[in-house]
């Protein structure tokens, strides 16, 4: 998850400092606004990639589910075959 923490935070860098540069602020408060940008961005990218993991993980352990419980339901439903037992002659 680290990589998305580190991207998020590099996005809301250089977005934040690409628009106070371009409205003609001063570089030191623009470089402060981007710091703190890249702080909240990569809050922000960690909550969402926990959230994406969680229902990702969430989807597959619903697949697994409902493929045993078909195999479950399967098993059920066919007729218990009688065995045979062979004779020694």
């Amino acid at each position: 998850m680290t990589p998305y923490i580190t991207q998020g935070g590099l996005i809301g860098f250089l977005l934040v400092l690409s628009l106070n540069i371009l409205n003609d602020n001063g570089i030191g408060i623009s470089i402060v606004r981007a710091c703190i940008a890249a702080v909240a961005f990569g809050y922000c990218a960690r909550w969402f990639a926990a959230s994406l993991f969680s229902e990702l993980h969430l989807s597959l352990w619903s697949q697994q589910q409902a493929a045993a419980q078909e195999v479950a339901e399967a098993a059920s439903d066919e007729p218990a075959e009688p065995q045979e037992t062979e004779t020694a002659e």
